[in-house]
């Protein structure tokens, strides 16, 4: 195979080549280094001709080409996965088809990157029939047809309305001749494949849930076109009703076919949901929809399944004997915490001198342990121990790293395995500065804790440590007080703690640690200190650093090095506040911080202190300001899909009060306020004249 280097040298005569290599290859050793130049003109050339083109361009390329077309108030949004390529490749498509609902719709999708629905509201309007155009679905509705009455003020409402003359552009109205409604999905799917579910607690042995963890978890549905305009297009919670209905008409059509389809809309191998059994799977004739919420059995034959509380139960004597193991999709909001989503350009590389243990099904090891066992037994080399599967790991493990060793915990890309009533201990045999040795976890759901001591430079990322340690069958944690990650021993002068794209619950890290950094996470301890050196947050942490986080719970730190984009639920003090700085972050009232930059609700005091020429508030109004700012969220429960998320009624101030204009707190780089924006500018030049669109949020 020919070298790239020789690329010029090859294109010389044989004669001057011979030459050459008489006199030791000086020619050959000048043109190899001309060769790496041209290569880098010629990547530059390729790159320029294929950004003539919008669906090989380079990200930063899209608005200019936007431009060409005269592509109106495209926003960049920067760091993101969302791309708006899509948007300015159909820009001749949308104009083409300029004022209809399926254009609204596409557009929607494309400009904000979450699935869409047009409505056209005056279809859905009652009026007195004309008997020359009669329009039976605008009668009186049919209380019979239950599902249509489950759907009601759903984007799949089909029953007719009265009409309401409120205007739709401010979510207030919705029915009306000139009215029509873009509903906007903003949980995302996330898919599990052969996991083993959580048999549930004594009496009822027979049932397991869906969820490792053994809390209530909705699944959700892994959207597909069906040929249909329903709930399957969407990445929503699937509805109890929906599911019964299309196992019901499964049955229907296909219980004297000898050779069903192994698929109905929602259960099946290349569905939302899949059950196997001792390993076979389950097929649809089998599966029925039940409310298990008091864990009650099917009939013989027959397997229930809950989808709204993500549960499974069996037939008296028709329990597993082997083996269980389900494939099913959960909803969040956002790419954090350990999940099934792509982490391939973080993943750790393995390349000499680092070693790879790979455990999981198939893989060399079979646990957690064993892969360790041996690691500990070749001498503690520089090492990734990597699962390769979903399943769950039982993680009672004590590792100790030799002097500037190194260890990483991961799993394979697009994997989510449960470590089990985990009491991890991690230490370090490092005597001094230039030997702390290196431990990072990532992609990893953790029932329990983790503790460190010695000299250790400790990274997590894109992990879940629950908060309060567990859950229970309610989705309570099981130990608020306790929490995730504690830093103990004497010897921590040197320990560094990094925290990336990872929900925790409290973190107990005395002063002495050299420096807690957390980015894009969720710390979530509302029953005790969340950041402090113990319980109480009577004793500070170590120098910390918070960026674009959301803290449920009190924070007392040493300094506060960087709070940005923050949002502090409770609380926060920092004893050292000569140093460091908060911006564009909500601090609450009894918070002790360094200098403070563009932060709620000071900046909204003082604003109004302004407009009304006081040097102070009085009482009533500075209440009103510190009420209507206080941070409102979808859901403060860990297990909720919306966990975190800020509510619909949430202050303004807060949903764009980041640096950037997007939201504060843990979603920022979702930019959602930014995709808004692009939404509404692109409705008002696709909209047919004397219509109005107003924005609905499903999830």
């Amino acid at each position: 195979m020919t070298n790239p280097a020789d690329r010029l040298y090859d294109l010389l005569p044989a004669t001057y080549r011979i030459r050459d290599a008489a006199q030791g290859e000086q020619l050959r050793a000048l043109l190899a280094i001309a060769s790496d130049e041209f290569a880098a003109v010629e990547a530059d050339i390729r790159g320029l001709y294929e950004n003539w083109f919008i669906e090989t361009s380079d990200e930063w390329v899209v608005p200019y080409i936007g431009d060409l077309l005269g592509v109106r108030g495209l926003n960049t949004l920067q760091n993101t996965s969302f791309s708006q390529r899509a948007y300015v490749a159909n820009t001749l498509y949308y104009r083409r088809r300029k004022g209809t609902a399926h254009v609204l719709e596409t557009l929607a999708k494309d400009v904000t990157g979450w699935p869409a629905q047009a409505v056209e509201f005056f279809e859905l309007l009652q009026t007195t029939q004309y008997l020359n155009h009669v329009r039976l679905f605008n009668t009186t509705p049919d209380l019979r047809d239950v599902n249509q009455v489950n759907l009601l003020d759903t984007p799949f409402d089909s029953l007719p309305h009265t009409a309401d003359v409120r205007h739709i552009n401010n979510r207030r109205g919705k029915h009306n001749i000139p009215n029509i409604g873009i509903f906007l999905w903003r949980l995302q799917n996330y898919p599990l494949s052969n996991v083993i579910p959580r048999q549930a607690d004594a009496p009822h042995a027979h049932g397991y849930h869906f969820s490792t963890l053994g809390n209530p978890a909705p699944l959700f549905n892994a959207p597909a076109n069906l040929g249909v305009v329903d709930e399957q297009l969407v990445p929503g919670p699937i509805r109890l009703l929906d599911f019964h209905l299309d196992l019901k008409a499964y049955h229907a059509k296909y219980a004297s076919d000898p050779n069903p389809p192994e698929n109905s809309r929602y259960y099946g191998p290349q569905r939302s949901l899949q059950i196997v059994k001792d390993g076979v799977p389950i097929p649809p004739l089998e599966v029925m929809c039940k409310d298990l919420r008091d864990w009650a059995r099917p009939p013989a034959g027959r397997v229930a399944v809950d989808v709204v509380r993500g549960r499974i139960s069996f037939a008296t004597g028709e329990e597993p004997v082997e083996s269980l193991s389900v494939s099913y999709n959960y909803g969040f909001s956002a790419d954090i915490g350990g999940g099934s989503y792509d982490r391939r350009e973080r993943i750790a590389e393995i390349n000499l001198p680092v070693q790879e243990f790979s455990v999981g099904l198939g893989k060399t090891y079979a646990t957690l342990a064993d892969a360790l066992s041996d690691w500990e037994t070749a001498a503690k080399p520089p090492a990734v121990i990597r699962i390769y599967d979903s399943a769950s790991y039982d993680a009672n493990l004590s590792i100790d790293l030799p002097a500037n060793g190194m260890l990483v915990i991961d799993c394979e890309n697009a994997e989510r395995p449960t470590l089990l009533d985990a009491a991890l201990s991690v230490s370090s045999d490092a005597a001094n500065a230039e030997e702390t040795a290196a431990f990072t976890m990532s992609g990893l759901l953790v029932e329990g804790s983790l503790d460190v001591s010695g000299k250790l430079n400790l990274t997590l990322a894109d992990c879940t440590f629950v908060p309060g340690l567990s859950l229970d069958e309610d989705g309570h944690p099981q130990h608020p007080d306790q929490p995730s990650l504690v830093v103990s021993g004497t010897d921590v002068v040197d320990t560094f703690i990094v925290i990336e794209r990872c929900i925790l619950g409290a973190l107990e890290l005395p002063e002495l640690c050299r420096k807690l950094t957390i980015s894009d996470s969720i710390v979530h301890a509302p029953a005790r200190a969340a950041i402090a050196a113990n319980a109480d947050g009577a004793n500070p942490g170590p120098v910390t650093v918070l960026e674009r986080v959301t803290v449920f719970g009190e924070v007392h730190v040493k300094m506060l090095e960087l709070a940005s984009e923050v949002i502090f639920v409770h609380p926060v003090t920092a004893d050292r506040r000569q140093e460091g700085c908060v911006r564009f972050s909500y601090v609450p009232e009894d918070s002790h911080t360094p200098r403070r930059y563009r932060c709620q609700p000071d900046l909204a005091i003082t604003g109004r202190e302004k407009e009304l020429d006081l040097t102070t508030l009085p009482a009533t109004d500075l209440k009103k300001i510190t009420m209507r700012l206080r941070p409102q969220f979808t859901s403060e429960r860990y297990g909720h899909p919306a966990f975190a998320q800020l509510a619909t009624p949430c202050a303004d101030e807060l949903k764009t009060g980041a640096d950037d204009g997007s939201e504060m707190g843990v979603c920022r780089k979702l930019q959602q306020p930014h995709r808004l924006a692009n939404l509404e500018i692109a409705l008002n030049e696709y909209l047919r004249f004397g219509l109005e669109a107003g924005i609905f949020f499903v999830t």
